[in-house]
């Protein structure tokens, strides 16, 4: 049996991309997770079904770092690839699904976006919809992506990052389209911790902002959040599965979050990563936890509430920066691409939450041979030549 006091760490060079992907945009998302079977990932302008048997008998390695054990590398005779023919002609920036897992949507970066039907192993043509339904002005390439409607999926929103507006559509049909200040960089609906409404959250630049598509456009615009004293990009958005929290990084390295129930800020997790941010998401059990990931081969998952600090020699690293890093739904379970295309599977993600040992300078009442208060008293005046009075 495996050893389930650490992670299980696994991967798998995907062939159909060669050796290396496509660069993407800074905060592009190329990997979704729908079962620890199924998985897509994306490069250029082609899209890949991945379908593993992942192993339930094998020797872990331990790794140089502490607790995090050596990726097992998969055979290939485990794993089919198959292509997903999409037609997409740019290179594709995000990929998204539903909360039922049946549906998912590519976005290239035109704006372009395509919609499939996930059943029976594979993902099935369902419709496309145009980068500019309106006009045929000019729009330069660059980050695109897309989100459902939790309650009606029928209902998609998309944006681009040099259109600087959101396009809502129900049936395939624009039904709304709301204008941005800044260039949009994340987008996601979510619904509001009571299950009244939903609401759509938007990143520009250093900014967060809350829509109720219920209001007019000019209106709709509810609430406006920005990390504290900075002005910095923010690349990525993650929503805890209650619905209570939102988090958001990017290039000040840091995550905080928002409680929905206040619109508060709620706390952060400074200087998390040594690069930008550009993925986070919530523990499933614990969501004080997050999974963060950014522009080199870093994933870590720390506490964003202050409440203890996580050492940077605990994380995982792998071969590459990542693409892509999604969660699965109710589950403690990570997939994520590379840019030197190798897929990765982390079960019991959890056990990579390390939190750093401090040692008080005080013990405790319930600690063995406790130091008297005096002595601790006589050692700071020794060492700063000057009599401390507490």
């Amino acid at each position: 049996m495996i050893d389930v006091s650490t992670c299980n760490i696994f991967t798998y060079k995907v062939k159909s991309f060669g050796s290396n992907t496509t660069p993407g945009s800074l905060n592009s998302t190329r990997s979704l997770v729908f079962s620890k079977k199924e998985s897509l990932v994306a490069s250029g302008n082609r899209l890949v079904y991945l379908n593993v048997d992942l192993p339930t008998h094998y020797t872990k390695i331990d790794s140089k770092i502490k607790g995090i054990p050596t990726p097992f590398r998969i055979p290939d005779q485990v794993v089919t690839e198959k292509l997903v023919e999409t037609g997409l002609p740019y290179e594709i920036q995000s990929i998204n699904q539903d909360n039922n897992s049946t549906l998912v949507s590519a976005s290239d970066s035109k704006g372009n976006v395509w919609v499939g039907t996930r059943n029976d192993q594979s993902v099935q043509f369902q419709y496309k919809l145009d980068s500019n339904p309106l006009n045929n002005t000019y729009i330069e390439l660059g980050w695109s992506g897309t989100t459902f409607d939790p309650k009606a999926t029928e209902t998609l929103a998309k944006t681009h990052f040099y259109q600087k507006q959101v396009q809502i559509y129900q049936n395939q049909q624009l039904i709304n389209t709301i204008q941005l200040v800044q260039n949009p960089t994340q987008i996601k609906y979510f619904q509001s911790p009571n299950g009244a409404s939903t609401l759509l959250a938007v990143t520009e630049l250093n900014q967060l902002k809350i829509f109720d598509l219920r209001l007019a456009s000019n209106e709709c615009v509810i609430q406006k959040l920005t990390p504290q004293q900075s002005s910095q990009w923010i690349y990525t958005l993650g929503i805890s599965e209650d619905n209570n929290y939102i988090a958001v990084g990017g290039a000040n390295r840091s995550v905080t979050v928002f409680d929905t129930r206040k619109w508060s800020n709620s706390g952060s997790w400074k200087n998390c990563l040594k690069y930008e941010v550009t993925n986070i998401h919530f523990s499933t059990t614990k969501p004080s936890v997050c999974y963060v990931g950014g522009l080199d081969s870093e994933v870590l998952a720390g506490e964003w509430n202050g409440s203890g600090g996580v050492d940077h020699f605990t994380g995982l690293r792998v071969d590459s920066r990542w693409i892509g890093i999604s969660k699965l739904q109710h589950q403690e379970f990570l997939f994520g691409f590379t840019s030197s295309t190798s897929a990765y599977w982390i079960e019991n993600a959890e056990k990579l939450h390390q939190p750093k040992i401090t040692h008080p300078l005080t013990p405790g009442p319930d600690s063995p041979n406790p130091t008297p208060h005096k002595k601790i008293k006589a050692m700071v005046s020794d060492d700063n030549n000057n009599m401390m009075d507490q």
